[in-house]
């Protein structure tokens, strides 16, 4: 198939844009002074700097023959053009950069219900999407709950563990439960830096070097931990766009990026949740949990995300059968980890791995299993299917993020 259509509507330089977009397998066209290309299009970018009229217009003759997925640019300072405060489907404040740029795009194809190009040009496939460049080559995982209390950060600790040492290649821990995420007290590692540190700086600073500085290295298994900070004042300052470019950097650089992230549907997580390799989604065998769970199930499906979760039941020896809960649930159980509170507790507080303190525990069975979930397989989950244009971030109300 042919790739998907971007129209770019920028005021100055745009061959840095166009060289982006064409790598990760977009066809990139361009306005000019005499009017519109010949569409039609897939995404649009209109940039706020060649005028409010002109913008408002150029939306306008876009949305003529039906919607066409729109990124607005705006200056520092800026305010939206009258008439389009409603109707755009994605906010960026520039500068912009190329790469930033693109994955904003893949986000948003996402979200309208299409499927990833890939370098080729062509539009994924089973078989593809494993070379889609979402954020460069590792594998990532995004671990969620949509309820908290229910085991996730151990689950993405121990996982990440567990993968080190059944591959012994390099693997990112990345704290993204942004403001309460405590990775770092369950794993005990000399905390440098975290996302927060690097929100003041633009996005042209966020370089290979600035997230190094960040991470810290687990000493007794290796693993790669990098997170967004430690103060919760500091929060809101982590933005969507810092944490796709920490994402891109961590895909980037290794093999697997295990994904710690909110439980809630804010912008930040899911982002995380669309541009993830795959999704753990853990669950415990209570009844609440279980319908927080199939009220995501439901979301994720209308977004096209329903293929690429798996479902992880924690404390499974207690409760609900794993069985019904498949049932209840519409999805096989993947794996299932049993509870041993007294040992997880043990090792949380000394800030070690259940893997690590209790080898030999069933518990450290089961969580070695989780990670085969990953290790084991050779191709990323199945992309999702195409559906109807669901714009899954508007129903949390439009956003802006430095960009």
């Amino acid at each position: 198939m042919e790739r998907p259509t971007v129209l770019l509507a920028v005021d100055g330089e745009t061959d840095s844009y166009l060289d982006a977009l064409d790598r990760a397998g977009f066809a990139a066209v361009q306005a000019t002074v005499s009017g519109l290309p010949p569409g039609p299009f897939d995404l649009a970018v209109i940039d706020c700097d060649l005028g409010g009229d002109v913008a408002s217009s150029v939306y306008a003759m876009l949305q003529a023959n039906g919607h066409v997925p729109t990124l607005l640019m705006l200056g520092p300072g800026m305010e939206l053009p009258d008439g389009l405060g409603g109707n755009i489907d994605e906010l960026a404040l520039k500068p912009l950069p190329p790469d930033a740029l693109v994955y904003r795009l893949q986000a948003l194809l996402i979200r309208s219900g299409r499927q990833l190009p890939t370098e080729s040009g062509e539009w994924a496939s089973a078989e593809g999407l494993s070379t889609a460049p979402i954020a460069g080559e590792g594998h990532s995982v995004s671990i969620f709950a949509p309820k908290g209390g229910v085991g996730k950060t151990t689950i993405a600790v121990n996982m990440a563990v567990a993968l080190r040492q059944q591959t012994r290649t390099e693997v990112l821990l990345l704290d993204a439960d942004v403001g309460v995420g405590n990775v770092t007290s369950v794993l005990d590692v000399p905390y440098r830096h975290g996302l927060a540190d690097l929100a003041d700086s633009s996005p042209e600073e966020w370089t290979d070097a600035a997230f190094e500085q960040c991470v810290s290295v687990h000493a007794a298994t290796g693993v790669r931990v990098l997170t967004w900070g430690t103060d919760p004042a500091e929060s809101e300052r982590v933005s969507v766009d810092l944490l796709l470019a920490a994402l891109r950097w961590g895909r980037n650089h290794h093999s697997y990026v295990i994904i710690d992230n909110h439980p809630g549907y804010d912008d930040r997580t899911m982002a995380m949740l669309a541009v993830a390799s795959e999704i753990i989604l853990v669950v415990t065998p209570e009844v609440g949990a279980l319908r927080n769970s199939a009220q995501f199930l439901e979301l994720a499906r209308e977004l096209g995300l329903g293929d690429n979760i798996r479902v992880v039941v924690n404390r499974a020896n207690h409760g609900i059968r794993p069985q019904d809960m498949a049932s209840s649930l519409g999805l096989p159980i993947s794996a299932t980890v049993v509870s041993n509170g007294p040992k997880a507790v043990i090792a949380s507080n000394e800030g070690n791995p259940v893997v690590l303190k209790f080898p030999k525990e069933k518990i450290s069975d089961d969580l070695h299993r989780v990670a085969r979930l990953i290790s084991s397989r050779d191709v990323v989950a199945a992309p999702a299917t195409a559906g109807s244009a669901s714009r899954w971030w508007t129903r949390f109300g439009t956003r802006t993020s430095q960009a």
